[in-house]
Order: C-alpha cells, then structure tokens, then sequence
C-alpha cells in the first residue's frame, strides 16, 4: 500500500489550523520593536519515527551542523539563539523580520485565510528557512511555512534536542502572541516522515528598547569553532 505522507502533511495541518481559527474577533497584536530572547524555552518531548531515531543516532555536528557554513537549520533553530536581537515591522500587506543572527531578512505576506498556504514565495535570504504566509487570528499573528530549502534537513542543532532532522514535507506554524512586553512565540512541526505526532516549541521573547539589531557577519572560519562551544 502506498502512503501519501504529503496527504497526510497538509490534513493535519489545515484541520490543526481550522481548530485555532475560533477566537472571538480582537485587534491585531502590535509586534514592532526589537525582541531578545532571554528566558528558557519550552521544548515538546519528540515522538520519533523509526526514520527519526535513525537520523538522529547518526548526527554529527561536526560535519552535519549546517551553521558551519553560516546556514540556519530551521526557525526553530534560530530562535533557539538567546540574547540575540530581531526586529518586527508591521505592513498593510506584509510583515518584514530582520534577525540580527546569519543577517537573516524575512518578508511574510499576509493573506486573509488557509487559501494561499501552499503558494507562499522564499520569505528569506536563506531557501533553508522555507516559504511563509501569514495571517491575523485575532490577538495571535499565524504564520505558516513549508517548501524547506534542501541545503539543511536539521530541525535543531543545540542542547539536549542535537540531531533532530525534518524531512522535505516538514510544515509549520508559528503563533505570536503579545503579552505586555513579552513576545510568546509557539511553533508546531508537521512532519510524518520524522514525528509520529506533531512537536511543540514554545519561546518567550522581551520587548528590548536599548538594543538594534546589528550586522552578524558570519565566516565560516569562526561559525566552526563557535558550534562546536554552543552545541555540547
């Protein structure tokens, strides 16, 4: 019998969506500013598929790691980086993100519903971080992502979570949601290949008025030894 992963991808992921779509209508939240990651994140317990654990068991960061070459592995990884600054600017018909982290620059257009997830162009400067749209869900802005870049296939690449891999049918969506001067960031990983069931990761962001977000200016000479510090 041959199964339809992407099928099953896009199922779970609108019938995920539709479930969130039910608030009560509220004004959109005000992200801009510059906000730093400084608390610990909250991070799902993985549910692996056999695919999974075997990727995993093999990961080597040395070789494998791909902010060797000044690439980030996913958004999961890049909000992973603590005290490092990004920046929102809300638009009629857009949101621009810049992240001080490998100089990323992100667009995500906003749509008025699910029907355009599938047709979202590259949202950055790096085909690893995927295509997004995104849309207002009452207090909450959605943003979905899917169409992640080859050049990585690493969720993240950190702590204790080292070697978790997406395959190319990975999908996910990211609520942000303000709460005073904290931004609470929730992404969901949709992924058949890699996860038995859907993986949540929560962040708590700060809203930071005495920093901006300045030029990272990555080599690839200095990304090796810093990997290697920051992933053990």
């Amino acid at each position: 019998m041959t199964v339809n992963f992407r099928g099953i991808a896009r199922i779970a992921f609108i019938g995920a969506a539709l479930s969130l779509l039910t608030s009560p209508t509220l004004a959109a939240p005000d992200l801009d500013g510059v906000w730093i990651l400084y608390r610990a994140e909250k991070f799902g317990r993985p549910s692996l598929t056999e695919e999974g654990e075997l990727r995993k068991g093999t990961y080597d960061f040395r070789v494998s790691d791909p902010a060797l070459q000044c690439i980030p592995a996913s958004w999961t990884r890049v909000y992973f980086n603590p005290n490092t600054p990004l920046e929102f600017t809300q638009h009629e018909d857009r949101i621009d993100v810049r992240y001080e982290l490998f100089d990323i620059v992100r667009t995500i257009p906003l749509v008025d519903s699910l029907e355009n997830i599938e047709h979202g162009e590259a949202s950055s400067n790096f085909d690893t971080l995927g295509s997004s749209v995104g849309w207002y869900d009452g207090d909450t802005l959605v943003v979905h992502t899917n169409n992640y870049g080859s050049e990585s296939r690493v969720l993240t690449t950190i702590r204790g979570w080292a070697g978790l891999h997406q395959s190319s049918l990975m999908a996910t969506t990211e609520r942000y949601t303000r709460d005073g001067d904290a931004l609470i960031i929730n992404i969901t990983h949709f992924d058949p290949v890699m996860y038995q069931e859907p993986l949540t990761v929560e962040y708590t962001l700060d809203l930071e008025t005495e920093f901006e977000v300045q030029p990272y200016g990555c080599d690839p000479a200095d990304a090796a030894v810093n990997s290697v510090e920051d992933d053990q």
